[in-house]
Order: structure tokens, then C-alpha cells, then sequence
């Protein structure tokens, strides 16, 4: 299983590496270019938009994606799962600061299961990453077990 995160505040990244060190794997960052916020804000508007991000390309077939929720889209996330989600198990752990993030999970739960042959989320609110790590990591980690066969 590898595992690849966006992360603009970095409670994405910190999420990715707990994971990948409860793995003992990397956490490879899907580098975007480097916008202002409302820049990003802006392009979250418009649905299924792609903007091209380096990534090192999976090689397994599962794959925990780890990114933040934004207005209706994630560009560098649509832009991975486009390029890289074609007859993988995509896992998407989807931290939210915000509001109707259930609806945002299962809107990237449909788009990844167009190419991968599986497709699961958990969501996680920003505020508690930063108040409670230690619970937002059991979290994860009983989640992660359900990943497995």
C-alpha cells in the first residue's frame, strides 16, 4: 500500500505520515504549483477540474490518499486520480474544517470508482487533528485495518 498527499495547511501531511509510519512505507506529496489561496479557492469551484501536480506514480495497487476538503473540488487530487486511480483500491482520508463534507466524500468516492476498481473514504475535521492527534490517529489506524482483506 503507498501513500500520497496534498496538503496546503500541512494537517494533511501530518495525517499521510502517521499513516505511512503505521505502514512503514513513504508518503509521497503530490506537489502542486505553488498558488495563492484564493487562487485555489477560486479553481475549487469548478468540478472535476485537473491542474497537473508531480507525483512520483504508484506502483502498488492500494492507495491511501490523504487531502484536504475544499469548495467542490480538490484540482491536484482530480488531477492524481485522472491520471492514477485506472484498477486500484483507492482509500481517501478527507480532512474538513468546513461544512457538507459527507456529500464532498461521496462526490470523490463516485469520480475515483470511475477508474478504480475500489474506492473508500474517511473523513477527518481539521480541528481535531490539531486538539486530539492521538485520537484522530486510533482513528485512522482502526479505519486502515478495514483496508485490508
Amino acid at each position: 500500500m503507498e501513500v500520497y498527499f496534498f496538503s496546503f495547511t500541512g494537517n494533511c501531511r501530518k495525517i499521510a505520515g502517521w499513516i505511512a509510519e503505521k505502514l512503514g512505507v513513504e508518503a509521497n506529496e503530490i506537489k502542486a504549483p505553488n498558488f495563492p489561496y484564493i487562487v485555489w479557492l477560486l479553481l475549487s469551484f469548478i468540478p472535476q477540474l485537473g491542474i497537473k501536480s508531480d507525483v512520483r506514480p504508484p506502483q502498488d495497487e492500494k492507495i491511501v490518499l490523504c487531502f484536504p476538503k475544499w469548495t467542490l473540488n480538490c484540482p491536484p487530487i482530480t488531477y492524481f486520480l485522472k491520471k492514477y486511480a485506472e484498477g486500484r483500491e483507492v482509500y481517501m482520508v478527507i480532512c474538513f474544517g468546513g461544512f457538507d463534507e459527507k456529500r464532498y466524500a461521496e462526490s470523490y468516492k463516485r469520480f475515483a470508482l470511475k477508474r478504480a476498481k475500489k474506492a473508500d473514504y474517511l473523513l477527518i475535521k481539521r480541528r481535531l487533528v490539531e486538539e486530539d492527534a492521538e485520537k484522530v490517529k486510533n482513528i485512522v489506524y482502526q479505519w486502515l485495518k478495514t483496508t485490508s482483506p
